[in-house]
């Protein structure tokens, strides 16, 4: 039966990128925080917070509780639980690859630490309307990256970051790379592959598996010729 989780909390070690992102929120906020949910059964865990969630596992129940949870308005899973979402939902599902390095990655040395407010700045230019407002953007991504649980890296020129990558989840064991963005300006430069293996580099070099999970053709490929391989599949449902 699907129930808070109000005591201890046992990080999830399922090899999915729900699980990390799942206990990367719990690492940064705490399971009892006002403003995060998080549920467990004997075969599913699940997170929400501000409409989003998050469930790793396969359960009929933790299905039914998202669809009765009218705050639930976008669901980040695997594959199998977004398609049968998305059935019930009557809506579609976005599914695709998660990926991990299979060859060596190596540090850039022109990569460098970005601020929030740095990265913000190109992110807003790349991505616009789709991205949350900037206050709740930043309260999270700002609170995880001052207690180490967010890493933020870009490329500069003249001073001014024009490409970024970032962990959108880490746990002790896992790291999710994601928000890879070049402005219109600059790419074709190569920025995305240098930054994006130079932090996978630095991830593994602290003992974490890699993840990360292109949005379309053109990034898989991209990520292919990097040297990613297919580890697993995501899928995403909005209601």
């Amino acid at each position: 039966m699907i129930a808070a989780v109000t005591g201890e909390w046992t990080p999830l070690t399922s090899a999915t990128e729900a699980a990390v992102k799942i206990n990367a929120l719990v690492a940064a906020y705490g399971a009892t925080a006002p403003f995060l949910r998080v549920y467990a059964g004997e075969t599913a865990t699940l997170a929400i917070m501000d409409g989003d969630a998050v469930l790793d596992g396969d359960s009929e129940e933790a299905r039914l509780f998202l669809t009765m949870d009218p705050s639930v308005r976008r669901v980040r899973t695997d594959e199998i639980n977004a398609r049968r979402l998305a059935a019930m939902w009557q809506t579609d599902a976005l599914c695709g690859d998660v990926m991990t390095p299979a060859a060596t990655m190596t540090v850039d040395p022109v990569v460098e630490p970005l601020s929030p407010r740095d990265y913000w700045a190109v992110i807003q230019a790349v991505f616009g309307d789709a991205l949350p407002a900037f206050d709740a953007w930043y309260t999270d991504v700002s609170h995880r990256w001052r207690h180490d649980q967010c890493r933020l890296v870009g490329i500069r020129e003249s001073g001014q970051p024009v490409a970024v990558a970032m962990t959108t989840a880490e746990d002790p064991h896992r790291a999710v790379i994601g928000a890879v963005a070049t402005l219109p300006t600059h790419r074709g430069r190569g920025y995305a592959g240098r930054i994006v293996t130079s932090l996978a580099a630095t991830l593994e070099a602290v003992g974490k598996t890699v993840y990360l999970s292109p949005k379309n053709e053109y990034a898989r490929a991209l990520y292919e010729r990097l040297g990613f391989i297919p580890c697993g599949r995501y899928g995403q449902v909005v209601r």
